[in-house]
Formats: structure tokens, C-alpha cells, sequence
């Protein structure tokens, strides 16, 4: 039932009534939904601890705080039945982690939401512990009372709950939309209405277009309730939007269409290539959100003063406007006290309001409060396009996808999870969400302003066991949608030797050179991802010098500890990990590198990625003599983002490109297995990490650890969880003796010695 979605048949079925089986209240997705979040709610509880004041000191340089951990043997036995430490293990592990910045709090009360009034701001000094007895200090803007029995919990974030009750209300919003929550758990169990299917068609696809675009083009014109584009590094899924835009649009002037995202980032570059593929038309396109790289406003803002900008140079036509409108806008754009601009603000919102009523193409994350407005508001789009859909639970999706007629998601299931997924996972064990369900609903009355269908769902939940199953199963899908409807049609393809008619897989890539691009394909795509004739043809910008190979991979290869006199490599740094000798080896690689204008004029870019943030934070301060911010310019490579910013963790980095990449991957120790290979384990963090580059991947690492890691613990190759390493260093073998024109070999190994200095 976890894998086959509606296709299977629910054990309630089998003693119920058949008739019952077609209540509309009775779709598991829904409740699933509603659980997703619910569940992330209730596992805050287990983050609130009871605590008393023992100390509570007022000093001139700082304010003291000191708080016991109380003994609660029936919390501890509740958390061990949910498969979680012990409160003092817990807490110890929190706070050894901890950055030391204002991060926890005190309540009076263990409820979920808590009044932030009197909350004091607690920054974590030191632990003791002392007969089992768990003490803990902090620097505090406000002291409690000695004595008094509280909660230590981590502090309120409010942003995070406002997105959580959005969510919520988009669900509730759903409840009715039964089409759409059929598909979004399996699309092929829902057939698209006819007279939707010729609503806002898109044209003929681009000439150029390769044999997998365009059938992804003709799979999204046929249309499913739900289409599914996976899309592979480098593959061009932003051109294949803008072009689909272009044709509705050029079809249907009046088409509007919905993009959305869950980071603003993916906006920003989607909104430039359409302002590029839309030029020459007179179509509104607006971004509702500020990107978080940029202090521009967003585009919708900037639209709305532009609008006013030209109604008040239109203010000499009366038939235009009058003058008590001329003198509001006068104020809007140019208010002189607190009064004009608190109706300068009242003014420009409802122009936003009408700016984006009457936009073409609207861009808006999806836990944007905008999609909840337009859903309220009964708005509907001809076209929805969800980018980086494979990085969204169910929850996330849901509100973008109810605003529209024709849906299409975009993503890698290959690439980036949604976050934390593995480990929410486990609350879908039966026994485990039976237990937590056991208070859920008291819980979560004390947050005031969640839909009452919460509760309700709850207690439906708690007294049907064979519904909690198969809502369970459903939960366990809906946390990977994107992943669990492309997995599954991947293998209706083989049981039926059919092409999927809702999920395409785009195949040629534009992004990486050649040689970059092979090791891609073959350790993640089983060999089926290509390049362009363009990426075969293209201007090479990146020279070399001193020795430094020509080869489009270097692979700075270090000793493995088992072999070297040092005592260690990897340094850990609270949760993360540091290893200073790559960082010395790429550095030195790094001023090797010698950057080539381009015919356009443009500087080519560079990149320094790392799984960890330690050793990000490493690199920054030993590259920081060297960047010019001003002139956005490290050994004359540009920065990707244009930003002056050149290291970057490769998670934060996806959807990013360089025409050099260099990235150190860190661990590199005596042990074996899961726990000394750290995120170099996780495929998905593998394939960012190593897709980036365009010209040149520069990566420092020991090969020899990693056989040594996997083979410790899988020495006949069996275990699928590591196969792809063996895959990665397997194909780096096999490029090293392959030839590409002009670039030489496609991979060349400089050794490394243990001090970091590249080998001749």
C-alpha cells in the first residue's frame, strides 16, 4: 500500500460496505496531508523540557541563567516508545551543538505555541553533569526567578508556524478538490477533463529542441491531471518552461499562468528567462517575493511604482485621472512624514492587489502567503509549473497546485530531498504515529488558530485504525511525491514496455563539459544522459598554468589516514567537519587556474562547494585575503551569483552553475562504513556536489579512504546504498584513460601529501 497508491486495495474495504468506500470524506491523501503537518507540530513537544532555576545571577558584564534538568520517568518512557533518547541524552546531544547564539527560551507552560511575553532569550554557555544530574548555563536578556519550575524549549519561530497554518488552510482548501488529491498521490489513477485539456494549448515546440524535450512537450499538451518533468543537471528545464509560456501566450494572450517554487532563487533566474523569452510581447509578469540574495523589492512592488510612476505623468489629462488621485499618488511615491507613508503603503498594496490580478505570469513560492490570498479569493490559473518539485512534501505542493487548471512538475528526485524526510519517515510506523496521536489533539488545541478540521481529522485518525493504515501509507508517499509518481512510473514502463504518458525524462544536457558530464550519467543515470552539440562546441575560458592539468577533472588525491603519520585529516566542529589539508591542496590548485574572457566580454565564474559547513566556513577565511568584493573577482574568476560570495555548501548551491568548480569533500579518517563516509554517503548530496561545473571539476578527496570506507562494511558489493561510490571511483578510473579533443583525458590524479602540497 505504501508503494501503490490508489492502484491497491485497502484491507477496510474488505469488511466494509462498498458504498462507504465512495465517501468523499474518506480519501486517505487528505488526511495524509493534513498529518504531514500535524505531525511536524507534535514532534516539537519533544524538543520542551522541564527544567528548574537554581541560579539566576545579575553581574555587570552579563546576566547568568542556570537551569537543572527535572526527572520525568513518564516523559522518558513516552519518548522511548517513540524510538527517541532519553531526555538528558537529548538535551546533552542539542546542546553540543550549539552555536552559542540566542537560540532557547523559558515557558511556564509545555504547550505547542506559547506567549512570547516575558519569554526571556537564552544563549548557551556551558553544561555540567554531576551524579546524573544535568545543569545548564546560559546568558540570558532578562532572569527569571530562583526556584521556579519551568520549560526550556527552543525559541519561538513565528515564521515558521505562520507557514505551517498556511499549509494547513490550503489543505482544508482541498478537502473538496478530489480529482487532485487522487492525482497528487498517483496521476495515472485520474483521467484530465476534455474541456480543461483544450483550455490554453501550447503550440508547435521550438525547432531546435532535442528528441526528449520534445517529448515532454507533446506529453504536457496531451495532458494528465498531473504531468511530471524529472529533469537532470544541466538538461535546460528553465528553457523548456519559458518556451511553453511563450507558446500559451502567444495562443492565448489572456492565458494566465501560476510558476512557483519553493526558494527564491529558482524565481529569480525563471523570472529572467521569461522577461528574455517574453520580450517584444506585452505581457505583466511579476515576482511577489524579495529575493534573499538581492534588497531589491520584488517585481510585483517594483510593477505597482512603475504603474503610479506613469499614471502621474499622466496627471495634466483629466480624463486620465483626477486631481485628488494625482495628489494620493504624488504622496505614494514621495511621502514626507509618517502619515503619507502609512497611506503611501495602503496605496501601493492595493495596486499590488491589481498588479497581480491582471499579471500573464505570476512567480510565487509555494509557501507564499499570496497562494493562500488567491485561494481564498477563488483565483484560478490556466497553468500551473512547479520548479524544484522533487525538493516538496505534499503539504507544499498542494496550495500551488489547487490554482490550477493544467498542472506540470518540475525536479530531480536524483538531486536534493525534501528536508529532514528521512527522518520523519519513522512517524509513519504505525505503532509510532498511534502513540503520538494519543495527545495530539489536546496539543494542538492550545494553537488557537488552526482549522478546526485538524481536530477533527485527528479523532477520525485515532478511532479508524484501518483508515490511520492506510492514510500512514499514504503519509510515507506524500513526504516524496515527486519521487514516488516518477519511481513508480518508471517501473510501469518496464512491466508494461510503454512510454509513461505522464512522467518524461529530459536526457541532453547543455551544462557540463563532456568528460564532467560521463561521470554524472553513469554513477546517477544509468549512462543516459548526453550532451549538447552546443556543450561539445562551446568557448573554453578556463586555462591552466604550472603544471596544473588540462583535463576537465582533477582529482586531487590525498593519502587515506589508514596509511599516513598524521593522527587525523578531518577535524569535527560541533556537528560538522573540517579537513584543512584539502583546503590547503584546492587553494594551491585554485592559483593555478587562469581565467580567459570570453568573446562576449564576460569573465568566466568559479565556484568552491563542500557538503560541510565547517569547512566552508574554513575556506571563506582562508580565501578572504584574496576576494575583491568590489570587483566581484577571486584570481580574476567572476562569482556565480554575482554577489562576491565564492563558497557555498553544494546543498545551497543546487540550481547553480560555474564554469570552474572546486570541492572538497572532507572525511577521510580510519573507520569504514555509514558513519565515516557522513553525507559523501548520501547520493542525491553526490550529485549536486558533482554536477555544477561547466568547464572544470576540481575535487580533493582519498580515494583510497572511500574503497576503504565501503569495502570495510560491503566488501562483496551488494549493498545498493553504496554502489554508486564504487560506480564514481570506477568511472574516474575509466576517464583517466579516455581521450576528449582538445581537453586531453578526461580525468588526471595529482597526488596529494599529507600536508596538502600538490605532488609532480
Amino acid at each position: 500500500m505504501r508503494k501503490l497508491g490508489h492502484g491497491a486495495k485497502r484491507w477496510k474495504d474488505l469488511f466494509n460496505d462498498p458504498e462507504d468506500a465512495l465517501l468523499p470524506d474518506d480519501v486517505p491523501t487528505w488526511y495524509a496531508l493534513l498529518l504531514l503537518e500535524a505531525f511536524t507540530l507534535l514532534r516539537e513537544q519533544f524538543r520542551v523540557y522541564p527544567v528548574q532555576v537554581i541560579t539566576s545571577i545579575d553581574t555587570d558584564e552579563k546576566d547568568l541563567v542556570s537551569v537543572l534538568l527535572r526527572p520525568d520517568s513518564e516523559r522518558d518512557e513516552r519518548r522511548e516508545r517513540l524510538g527517541l533518547k532519553k531526555a538528558l541524552v537529548a538535551l546533552q546531544k542539542e546542546m553540543r551543538y550549539d552555536d552559542g547564539k540566542p537560540n532557547w527560551t523559558l515557558s511556564a507552560s509545555e504547550d505547542l505555541v506559547f506567549s512570547r511575553e516575558r519569554s526571556p532569550e537564552l544563549s548557551f554557555e556551558e553544561s555540567t553533569l554531576a551524579e546524573g544530574e544535568l545543569t545548564l548555563t546560559f546568558t540570558a536578556n532578562h532572569l527569571p526567578t530562583q526556584g521556579e519550575r519551568l520549560f526550556l524549549r527552543p525559541k519561538r519561530d513565528t515564521g515558521t508556524e505562520r507557514a505551517i497554518r498556511r499549509r494547513l488552510l490550503n489543505i482544508v482548501a482541498a478537502r473538496q478538490n478530489l480529482e487532485l488529491l487522487r492525482a497528487l498521490d498517483d496521476p495515472a489513477q485520474v483521467a484530465l477533463d476534455d474541456v480543461l485539456r483544450e483550455i490554453a494549448v501550447p503550440g508547435s515546440p521550438v525547432v531546435d529542441m532535442d528528441p526528449s524535450k520534445l517529448a515532454a512537450w507533446q506529453s504536457i499538451v496531451a495532458g494528465r491531471s498531473i504531468n511530471v518533468i524529472v529533469g537532470p543537471p544541466g538538461v535546460g528545464k528553465t528553457y523548456l518552461i519559458s518556451n511553453l509560456v511563450k507558446s500559451i501566450m502567444a495562443g492565448i494572450p489572456d492565458a494566465r499562468i501560476l510558476v512557483s517554487a519553493q526558494n527564491h532563487e529558482t524565481l529569480v533566474h525563471m523570472e529572467d528567462e521569461l522577461r528574455k523569452s517574453l520580450a517584444g510581447h506585452a505581457s505583466i509578469i511579476v515576482r511577489v517575493e524579495k529575493s534573499q540574495v538581492s534588497v531589491e523589492d520584488s517585481t510585483l512592488r517594483q510593477s505597482s511604482v512603475n504603474l503610479l510612476q506613469t499614471a502621474s505623468q499622466s496627471a495634466g489629462d483629466r480624463s486620465a485621472i483626477t486631481q485628488n488621485q494625482s495628489r494620493q499618488i504624488a504622496q505614494t511615491l514621495r511621502p514626507v512624514d509618517n502619515a503619507e507613508r502609512s497611506l503611501a503603503e495602503r496605496v501601493l498594496r492595493d495596486t499590488d492587489n491589481l498588479m497581480l490580478r491582471s499579471a500573464d505570469v505570476t512567480l510565487a513560492t509555494t509557501s507564499s502567503n499570496t497562494i493562500e490570498e488567491m485561494i481564498a479569493d477563488g483565483e484560478q490559473f490556466d497553468w500551473v509549473f512547479i520548479e524544484e518539485a522533487a525538493r516538496a512534501n505534499g503539504a507544499e505542493l498542494i496550495g500551488a497546485l489547487l490554482l490550477g487548471n493544467r498542472r506540470v512538475m518540475i525536479g530531480d528526485h536524483k538531486q536534493l530531498s525534501p528536508f529532514d524526510t528521512v527522518e520523519r519517515q519513522r512517524f509513519y510506523d504505525l505503532v509510532t504515529a498511534a502513540e503520538l496521536l494519543v495527545n495530539a489533539q489536546e496539543k494542538l488545541l492550545a494553537i488557537s488558530d488552526l482549522p478546526p478540521e485538524v481536530d477533527e481529522a485527528l479523532g477520525v485518525l485515532k478511532s479508524d485504525s484501518f483508515l490511520l493504515g492506510d492514510v500512514l501509507a499514504a503519509a510515507a508517499r506524500l513526504e516524496e511525491p515527486f519521487r514516488t509518481i516518477a519511481e513508480r512510473e518508471d517501473e510501469r514502463e518496464v512491466a508494461t514496455r510503454r512510454p509513461s504518458s505522464i512522467s518524461t525524462t529530459l536526457l541532453e544536457q547543455s551544462r557540463m563539459h563532456p568528460a564532467i558530464c560521463d561521470l554524472v550519467s553513469n554513477t546517477f543515470y544509468q549512462k543516459k544522459l548526453v550532451s549538447s552539440d552546443r556543450v561539445r562546441e562551446r568557448e573554453q575560458t578556463v586555462d591552466v598554468a604550472n603544471g596544473l592539468p588540462a583535463s576537465p577533472i582533477v582529482l586531487l588525491d590525498l593519502p587515506s589516514l589508514s596509511v599516513a603519520r598524521r593522527k587525523a585529516f578531518e577535524q569535527k566542529v560541533k556537528k560538522s567537519y573540517k579537513n584543512e589539508v584539502e583546503a590547503t591542496a584546492l587553494i594551491a590548485a585554485m592559483q593555478d587556474l587562469k581565467p580567459i574572457s570570453g568573446k562576449d566580454g564576460r569573465r568566466p565564474t568559479l565556484v568552491v562547494l563542500s557538503p560541510y559547513l565547517a569547512q566552508v566556513n574554513h575556506l571563506e577565511r582562508k580565501l578572504s585575503p584574496f576576494i575583491n568584493v568590489e570587483a566581484d573577482a577571486l584570481f580574476g574568476f567572476a562569482s556565480p551569483r554575482g554577489n562576491g560570495k565564492f563558497v557555498y555548501t553544494s546543498d545551497s548551491f543546487q540550481g547553480g552553475e560555474a564554469d570552474v568548480v572546486l570541492a572538497s569533500l572532507v572525511r577521510n579518517s580510519i573507520h569504514v562504513g555509514t558513519r565515516a563516509l557522513g553525507f559523501i554517503k548520501n547520493p542525491q548530496r553526490m550529485n549536486v556536489l558533482l554536477s555544477r561545473a561547466k568547464q572544470k571539476l576540481i575535487l580533493s578527496t582519498s580515494r583510497r579512504f572511500i574503497r576503504n570506507a565501503v569495502s570495510g562494511i560491503d566488501p562483496d558489493g551488494v549493498k545498493e546504498e553504496f554502489r554508486f561510490l564504487t560506480q564514481m571511483l570506477d568511472e574516474i578510473s575509466q576517464l583517466e584513460k579516455t581521450d576528449f579533443p582538445q581537453a586531453g583525458m578526461g580525468v588526471t590524479v595529482v597526488s596529494v601529501d599529507e600536508n596538502g602540497r600538490l605532488m609532480p
